[in-house]
């Protein structure tokens, strides 16, 4: 469960204090969560402040969380922005669960707006102006655009304010107390998640054991069922023996008469055709001989599959009652079953996951528009990134960056999208200062790549142009919304 308005409150004003530190290390350890590690004339200090859902919140912290497998897109930014910046302010807004906090730093003023609010929280860069650097996770909100560019809008003020009282004692022998009282909280929550996850880990693959064996041994139920016909085959092998002189060759079936305790009876037996009677009557005893000697490694096998199912759900009974340091042991004892989990490996990055090849602008309605690093960027961006609809743009006979507008099928770009995309054609090529630059425009899926070509050069076809007179305001204003890195 996240903070409440009034634990964000009392926690903000006990971090009031720390109001004058400067901030050493910024760690993202969460998609929506950091932690602000700094010092101030009392020393050393850390704050974790968090937008994860269902557990939003922010307090002093003395533990350093785990470094995620992959490092999230944030940190980047956060690091640029607050690393070295002095922390001014800590701030609670009025009625919402929206904490501020303001940084100094040689470039200017910059803000860490911490929106709080459960499933929609958020962490956001703003700059002195109030424009939005960045943002820790996608915008969630449905009557806000919280991109890169845009202004920030904070959230309308809630019907009905947070009156809860507060759930947490202060835990005493802390410089912190609150905030020692709710890492306890949340740190208990966090170990017992892990804990669950950690045994669904291990349970998950032992029952998918413990179905694999139930199955085998429904299978060789089924073969020992065959094992009481194997009598009837010896039986009607030694009676083809003894008449093998009155059975016709070709016959599909003979009558026999067989000598039994009760008596004689006639017996029918179905032949194959294109056998011999000596043949048919060896394929009898080669069934039946099959069949027995089969019967002993079946009730072998069935002893083994019926220990292994035992070990296996007894390990699961045990896997939800141990402890997590008792986990360890579990594990190795379902490798011996051939049960055990797959090993975690990191995520294979996608090139432009690991190294993007393009940066990423915002018109004033927040479309995406990306250009091209280099040469070889551009063939990545317009060959593999860019969709058939998507518009492409370049700078008519200058050396430059490819431009691609991300547009749903069958939309046009408006008049303003295009001539935002054609101001950073111009400014990302070596026509970069013109007063006037032509740039060609087309549709992604009329730019090809010829065989053998050098980087970036592409040819293209249905081409348009637009005979651009650059604005520097609005040029300013697109290099300004930037998302990732700056321009």
């Amino acid at each position: 469960m996240s903070l409440g308005q009034a634990e964000i409150d009392l926690v903000v004003a006990e971090l009031a204090p720390l109001a004058g530190a400067r901030v050493e290390t910024v760690r993202v350890h969460g998609e929506r969560a950091l932690t602000l590690e700094i010092r101030g004339r009392e020393g050393p200090a850390a704050i974790l402040v968090s937008a994860e859902a269902d557990r939003t919140r922010i307090h002093a912290t003395t533990r350093r969380p785990p470094a995620p497998e992959e490092p999230f897109p944030f940190q980047a930014l956060a690091r640029r922005e607050l690393e070295g910046a002095v922390l001014e302010e800590i701030r609670a807004s009025a009625g919402d669960r929206v904490v501020e906090l303001r940084f100094r730093r040689p470039g200017g003023e910059v803000r860490l707006v911490a929106e709080l609010t459960g499933r929609h929280g958020n962490l956001l860069l703003v700059d002195e102006a109030g424009v939005i650097r960045g943002r820790a996770g996608p915008n969630l909100s449905q009557r806000r655009r919280l991109v890169p560019g845009e202004r920030y809008e904070p959230p309308a003020p809630r019907a009905a304010p947070d009156v809860a009282a507060p759930r947490f004692a202060p835990a005493g022998g802390s410089p912190f107390p609150l905030s020692a009282a709710i890492e306890g909280h949340y740190g208990a929550v966090e170990e017992a998640r892990a804990l669950a996850e950690a045994r669904r880990r291990l349970r998950e693959p032992l029952r998918a054991a413990i179905a694999r064996s139930r199955r085998a041994l429904a299978k060789l139920a089924e073969e020992a069922a065959r094992i009481p016909g194997a009598e009837a085959d010896r039986r009607a092998a030694d009676l083809l023996k003894q008449n093998l002189r009155h059975v016709r060759r070709g016959a599909r079936q003979v009558t026999l008469t067989e000598w039994t305790e009760e008596g004689a009876r006639d017996v029918s037996l179905a032949l194959d055709p294109s056998l011999s009677p000596r043949e048919n009557m060896e394929r009898f005893y080669r069934r039946y001989r099959r069949i027995v000697e089969s019967a002993a490694r079946v009730e072998d096998r069935a002893a083994e599959v019926r220990r292994r199912l035992a070990d296996a759900e007894a390990l699961v009974a045990e896997v939800e009652r141990t402890p997590a340091e008792g986990l360890p042991r579990l594990e190795r004892e379902a490798r011996r079953l051939g049960a055990a989990p797959r090993p975690r490996l990191a995520p294979r990055r996608r090139r432009e996951e690991a190294a993007p090849s393009y940066r990423t602008f915002h018109t004033e309605a927040g479309v995406a528009i990306l250009v091209g690093k280099g040469a070889a960027e551009n063939d990545e961006l317009t060959v593999r990134v860019a969709k058939g609809n998507d518009l492409w743009l370049h700078a008519r006979g200058r050396s430059g960056a490819h431009v691609v507008v991300r547009l749903p099928k069958g939309q046009a770009p408006d008049q303003e999208t295009l001539l935002d995309a054609a101001h950073l054609a111009a400014h990302f090529s070596d026509a970069r200062g013109d007063p006037a630059v032509d740039v060609v425009y087309t549709r992604a899926k009329h730019v090809r790549k010829p065989r053998g070509a050098a980087p970036g050069a592409v040819t293209f076809s249905q081409e348009r142009t637009v005979a651009l007179r650059v604005e520097p305001a609005r040029l300013a204003r697109l290099l300004a919304s930037a998302e990732g890195e700056p321009a």
